[in-house]
């Protein structure tokens, strides 16, 4: 990713834009004064009650962009709940021959694993436009640092882990104000290494697509990442849970869990870490917890289909070719 490029922004579920049109213009400067072309979908400001369109005008505004040979690079505006409805409208087989990179996080899950799982094109979990762009320095410029490293890295490229973090939840309605600084530490939930394809995103979405023709297929030896944030512990249960009666667990061969934020115990007195414990047992594969994609910022940007090679006891993870 260089400066000169196009990236061209859709929205696949909520209506940020349309509510916050000054967070919008916020993350344009920014990424404009970075060197970058912004050009808006055609659903850009629209709204229908809570989202942007139907699923099909939704799935044409992204396959727009994709066809638009101006745009070099895909990127959600916002996530929220409804990105799967669009799955069946995609032009995979476009996107197959004529790939760009395409970058989302959250609800947006649905959408890179499918194009992931239809193609073999790898997909970005990754920055969205408003919820990374709109924040202010320096998490929001950590976070570009990061896409561009790995959007193009050639033979491998390791992380670093962000001295501060903050997971304040955002008024996009109200100025914003300096965000809190919070010491950034990972957490070795079990030490060993892995090499293997990384696949995963945000947790409630990928259940919310499993077991249909867009769902992901974990494979012997993946490394699976998961985040998911404003969720309380019976949902906790019942997302791992799906991943446990799939089977998925039992083929891992490493595990990276992002920051969770406004985690809800609802008086069980169990972490979020707990419930894993309660689903892959004592483990004997490495698990990395407390990483940097996740709901908080900076939003560090993760490859779906890409080989990495993950250290959890060096709490490290490096990608390669």
């Amino acid at each position: 990713m260089k400066t000169g490029m196009t990236i061209g922004i859709f929205s696949s579920s909520y209506v940020l834009i349309n509510d916050s049109p000054g967070s919008a213009k916020r993350a344009e400067d920014f990424l404009r004064d970075k060197g970058f072309a912004v050009k808006h979908g055609k659903l850009w400001g629209k709204k229908k009650a809570f989202r942007t369109g139907t699923p099909r005008e939704r799935a044409d505004e992204f396959n727009a962009l994709l066809h638009d040979p101006e745009v070099d690079i895909l990127m959600a505006s916002v996530g929220g709940i409804v990105t799967n409805g669009m799955l069946p409208y995609i032009d995979y087989d476009y996107f197959k021959a004529h790939p760009k990179p395409v970058v989302g996080m959250s609800d947006v899950t649905a959408l890179l694993i499918a194009l992931y799982e239809k193609t073999g094109v790898p997909t970005y979990y990754g920055t969205n436009f408003i919820t990374s762009y709109a924040r202010l320095s320096p998490y929001r410029d950590i976070a570009l640092e990061c896409l561009c490293d790995v959007l193009g890295f050639k033979d491998s490229y390791e992380y670093k882990a962000p001295k501060y973090y903050s997971d304040e939840v955002i008024d996009w309605a109200k100025p914003l104000k300096e965000e809190r600084q919070i010491e950034n530490r990972l957490m070795t939930l079990h030490g060993g290494r892995a090499t293997g394809r990384l696949i995963g995103g945000n947790l409630w979405a990928l259940t919310n697509i499993w077991g249909t023709p867009y769902s992901p297929n974990i494979r012997q030896g993946d490394i699976l990442f998961i985040e998911d944030t404003e969720t309380g512990a019976d949902l906790v249960e019942c997302h791992l849970g799906q991943l446990k009666i799939s089977g998925a667990f039992d083929r891992l061969g490493g595990l990276m869990i992002g920051k969770h934020r406004d985690y809800y115990e609802l008086e069980t007195g169990m972490t979020y870490y707990d419930f894993v414990y309660d689903y892959i047992g004592r483990p004997d594969i490495p698990v990395l917890a407390e990483c940097d994609f996740s709901h908080c910022v900076p939003m560090l940007t993760v490859p779906i289909g890409v080989t990495a090679e993950l250290d959890a006891d060096a709490q490290r993870l490096r990608l390669i070719r």
